[in-house]
């Protein structure tokens, strides 16, 4: 431990503790100041349409919808403008603005973390979880991300035209990721200049088409560099006849003789029967929408019959819950600090550049380069099967105070490993492996029959062999670039991880325990309310026209009904998802031709 490593130490983490006290106070403050500012009941007891959610689809369907009597109903509270430094998003999680739902243990997985269970944090705010994510805007997928998806040929061209429309969405602006460190940038230029055979297990591709393409800075919806979500388009239209009522929460949907009528619904802890005469809409997420479905009655006969709620649709909602998952956090050590310590972030020209829009810090989302790796899958042949996310930093950047307990990692892990890091004075970084296509499927099941009680989260991460299998070979792949990195500079973190010691270090047992220890969501749950044709026992929701299966005049239309998850961040799908629907159920296009 050296000295001058112990002191910068204490320095970050006084820096930190300080400056995240204030902005969670600040963010906490504005929170009491809109609860108590639209503490109003809804106007009316009956609209056409009701959209639960104001999320990315939520707040785009608002936006489109052809109706003047329209009550949006979101859980949480209105944002601020802080929100939109793209720098502060981790500071939401944990908050008043977050659901702060929780997995339950994991038997295979995340054994580095507090009961082996993994945070989910997931926006309880106007714009949804998109307030929250990294705003990271994916349009590598390919088309056959999307087969099978859709009731003919005919709806998924349809559905594509709107995702690889996305440079002109007006809902949602895109553009370049402005800020980047000499960490990303030595990395991102390697890769792009890469012509070397990978070979894995029989497996070998010439690269040299592919990493110019697969490597890149991410697309990120932003407005010069500012964060940019659906919810801000729908709130600047104002638009005549819709209500938006914050602070809501919806505890069931009321169904007679098959029709969806209306809901019920709390705020300021009294309770409201709201009616819809033509429809309710939901795009409250993937753990929220299936929640409100089961509380409802729409769900697996059996699990109904458990919590004691009547059954009036027996659908598999709650089922096939897939997440890309992810590893090696401060596994890189970079020889020279990045411009991200705390007198670099409040630099007069750092903040100069904040506020004229140019290349600050503060305007950087987290990650700042992705890359791909292409996998040999049966009977698919390859497939982008593993997914790398660039980060100048990471678990112990800012000293200790708060990004450890947003991934509820231990106490101990993080003295024994990451505190090290910091009292060594090194510079830890990230190329996180990412697994694009994991096997290993989850469930969502209510606690009980109370609507406030949070729901039982089981992704089961791991559970399928090949899921730790890619994951080490994404590390082994991280291990290769490093030697292939121009610089030279970027090394492997010596520091054995603890629980895994009993094994040598950088050998494929070490990994696996590595692997199975930190294992952290990349926050992209999907699947709950699958859609699919009304003859499959596994499908939810109509692929068509999304409408709950058994139920008239209701409809889901959030990451909930994607079937299997895309190789990339499903935020740009879900918005292509509510574009979709505007157009097959409104035959109204936001986007125009």
């Amino acid at each position: 431990m050296s000295l001058l490593g112990l002191i910068s130490a204490k320095f970050t983490f006084i820096f930190y503790l300080i400056g995240t006290t204030l902005l969670c106070a600040f963010l906490n403050g504005s929170y009491r100041f809109y609860e108590y500012y639209y503490d109003t009941p809804p106007v009316k007891t009956s609209y056409e349409y009701i959209i639960v959610g104001t999320g990315t689809a939520g707040s785009i369907i608002a936006a489109g919808i052809p109706s003047r009597d329209v009550l949006v109903v979101e859980a949480g509270s209105m944002r601020t403008s802080l929100m939109d430094v793209p720098l502060f998003q981790p500071l939401l999680q944990g908050t008043q603005y977050d659901w702060q739902y929780q997995t339950e243990p994991q038997r295979n997985a995340c054994r580095a973390l507090e009961g082996q269970r993994s945070n989910w944090p997931m926006g309880k705010v106007f714009g949804g979880t998109h307030m929250l994510n990294n705003m990271i805007h994916f349009d590598m997928m390919g088309n056959t991300d999307f087969s099978g998806w859709f009731e003919s040929p005919e709806l998924t061209r349809k559905f594509l035209e709107y995702f690889h429309r996305w440079g002109k969405d007006p809902t949602i602006p895109v553009e370049r990721l402005q800020y980047g460190t000499e960490f990303g940038e030595d990395f991102l230029d390697s890769m792009q200049a890469q012509t070397k055979c990978i070979e894995r297990e029989n497996f070998c591709e010439k690269m040299e088409e592919l990493y110019s393409r697969l490597f890149a800075k991410p697309n990120v919806t932003a407005r010069n560099g500012m964060r940019r979500t659906a919810s801000h388009y729908y709130w600047e239209q104002r638009r005549p006849g819709h209500e938006l009522l914050l602070n809501a929460h919806v505890l069931k949907i009321n169904v007679e003789n098959g029709k969806a009528i209306g809901l019920v619904l709390e705020k300021s802890n009294r309770t409201y029967k709201i009616r819809a005469s033509k429809g309710i809409i939901l795009s409250a997420g993937t753990v929220g929408s299936p929640k409100i479905l089961l509380h409802s009655g729409i769900g697996p006969q059996k699990h109904l019959k458990a919590v004691k709620i009547p059954l009036v649709q027996n659908l598999p909602v709650g089922e096939n819950l897939q997440d890309h998952i992810t590893t090696g956090m401060d596994l890189l050590l970079w020889p020279e600090k990045l411009p991200l310590r705390p007198h670099d972030l409040i630099s007069p020209l750092n903040l100069w550049n904040f506020f004229n829009g140019k290349n600050s810090s503060l305007l950087l989302p987290g990650c700042e380069g992705l890359g791909g790796m292409l996998l040999p899958d049966v009977p698919r042949g390859l497939i982008l099967g593993l997914g790398f996310m660039v980060m100048p930093a990471g678990i112990a950047s800012d000293g200790g105070v708060h990004l450890h307990k947003l991934i509820n990692l231990r106490e101990k892990v993080y003295t024994q490993y990451f505190q090290r890091i910091l009292e060594q004075n090194l510079q830890s970084v990230s190329i996180l492996p990412v697994l694009l296509q994991p096997k290993s499927r989850g469930h969502i099941r209510l606690r009980d029959a109370n609507p406030h009680s949070p729901p039982l989260i089981n992704p089961n991460y791991l559970q399928h062999p090949e899921d730790l299998e890619n994951l080490v070979l994404g590390i082994d792949i991280v291990k290769e670039y490093l030697e292939e990195m121009n610089s030279k500079k970027a090394e492997l973190n010596p520091l054995p991880f603890p629980g895994c010691r009993k094994f040598t270090f950088d050998t494929k047992p070490y990994w696996e325990c590595y692997v199975q220890s930190l294992t952290l969501t990349m926050y992209h749950p999907v699947g709950t309310c699958r859609m699919g044709p009304k003859r499959s026992k596994k499908a939810v929701v109509s692929n068509r026209d999304l409408a709950v299966h058994g139920v008239s005049g209701l409809y889901v239309v959030d990451g909930s009904v994607i079937p299997k998850l895309p190789t990339g961040n499903p935020n740009s799908a879900i918005a292509a998802l509510a574009h979709y629907f505007l157009k097959v159920k409104f035959n109204v296009d936001l986007l125009g031709k």
